[in-house]
Order: C-alpha cells, then structure tokens, then sequence
C-alpha cells in the first residue's frame, strides 16, 4: 500500500433512495444534518482563515439530487451553524433568479435572513455543469484577487498548489455572477480545474467534498503569497511534472487531514 493509499479517505455520501416513480429521491435526513454543519464549518473556517466576510459562500450538494446546500445571505460567517444553511434546487433557483435579481438592480431593497447569497449562480451553473463537483466556495481573498486584477494565473511552485496545475484559468470579467450566462462563461473559463480567479473580483475553488473546496482556497492564498515572494526575489520555477502529478492527487487526500486542522484552529479560538 503506497502513502497515496494510506491518506486516501472517502468523502462522506448521503443514502439516496428513490420512490416507486424512481424520479424523485430521498435522502438520509441524518447524512443531511451532518452536512449542514459541515457546510457551516466549513464556513467558519474560511472567516477564521482570513478569506471570507461578508462576501463569501461556500455550499454542498446533496448527493443524488439537484439541490444543494448554502450559507443565507446575512449569516455570520463566524458563527453560522448548520440550522442556519438553506436548502435551494438548482432548476427552481435558475427560473426565478434573473429575474429577481433584475428587478432590484442598482435598487437598495431590504435584505432577508433567509435569502441566498447575490452569486448563488456561481454554485447553480457548477453543480450543473461538474458533475464531479460536490462543493463551491466563492470568496473575495485579497492575495489572491490581487493576482487576478494583474492578470497573472496562479502556478504550481510548491506541493500544496499542484492541485491548480498547470495554471489557474481567469474569469475576465469584474461582474456578479447572477445571471444564467454569467454562470455559464464562468464554467466555461473554470473548465475541468480546482479553482478559477475571476479578474478584479475574487476567487471560486471546487472539490469532490466541502474538505476539498476549503483546503483550494486556504491553498489558493497561500501559493499567492509564495508566487509574491517568489517573484519579488527572482523568477518562480515550476515543479517538475512528475511531482505535480503525485502531488494533485496526494493532495485530494490530504485534504481531509487539512480540513481536521483547520476546524481545530477554529475550535481553539472559542472562548
């Protein structure tokens, strides 16, 4: 058994069963319960690492499903618990989306609770079109961005970012991503990738789980930050591609160990 083996740890499924129709299915409410509170773990964990506030989202899929959950609109990132994450199907959200989103553009209208998050699109147009994507999270984390209103991809120069290789794709457009076709030129420029930059705006990053999607980001910004000072002292080398190819998929799996981390780190701050 190699050390690939030995890390590898399978993400949790929910049961799905279906009715006699074999159309509409159900899912474990217990499997379900457990990923609303990863999903708001999760959450914390991109506030407590730095990278999320009020602009920010991560979300999950319910396995077998076209729903999905996320973090409301006016949750606190630092506080949210799994009571608080909402349940949205992707097809009812698309009808009604532009169109609300329309009628109250350039309008300050008052917030709800209870309301998705302005992009929820982003997460809609990914689980639609990945099918092997299981958890989206959007935020705006500076280092990060900053590379992106330069224009300059993210490179894999170090064993936590092969997971990008061979470079970070760019979404060149500033705007919300509200709009169906918004949402479909994101997929478009993220492609088959783990994370995109999305120019003058921020970042979204992808897994097989929400450990997967989390650990992208913490790592998206941390190999801004080595590409920075790489690139202040001299020229940034690539890794080889043999190491890159370990690495990615050594990676996968060191994410659950990553994630177990992080969630300590957030524990130890509570009072």
């Amino acid at each position: 058994m190699n050390s690939t083996e030995v890390l590898r740890k399978q993400p949790i499924r929910a049961k799905v069963s279906y009715t006699h129709s074999g159309i509409e299915p159900r899912v474990n409410k217990r499997e379900v319960e457990e990923l609303r509170k990863k999903v708001a773990l999760g959450n914390r964990i991109l506030f407590h690492q730095g990278l999320a506030d009020y602009h920010g989202h991560l979300s999950a899929r319910i396995p077998g499903t076209r729903k999905f959950l996320i973090k409301p609109i006016l949750a606190s990132l630092g506080s949210i618990t799994g009571k608080d994450t909402i349940f949205l199907d992707i097809d009812e959200y698309k009808k009604v989306a532009e169109e609300n989103w329309s009628k109250i553009d350039g309008k300050r209208v008052a917030t709800k609770q209870k309301m998705p998050p302005r992009e929820t699109m982003i997460h809609a147009a990914i689980y639609e079109a990945r099918p092997d994507v299981n958890a989206v999270a959007h935020t705006h984390q500076p280092l990060a961005t900053a590379f992106s209103i330069a224009g300059v991809p993210l490179l894999p120069i170090y064993n936590q970012a092969a997971t990008f290789a061979p470079e970070t794709p760019m979404f060149r457009s500033p705007r919300l991503i509200y709009r169906i076709q918004d949402g479909i030129e994101l997929c478009q420029a993220l492609g088959k990738q783990m994370a995109v930059l999305m120019c003058g705006h921020g970042i979204t990053t992808v897994g097989e789980g929400v450990e997967q999607a989390v650990s992208n980001a913490i790592y998206l910004e941390r190999t801004a930050y080595m590409q920075w000072v790489a690139s202040s002292i001299g020229t940034p080398s690539l890794m080889p591609d043999s190491d890159i190819a370990f690495m990615k998929e050594n990676m996968r799996f060191r994410a659950y160990n990553a994630f177990d981390y992080f969630t300590m780190l957030v524990k130890s701050k509570r009072p």
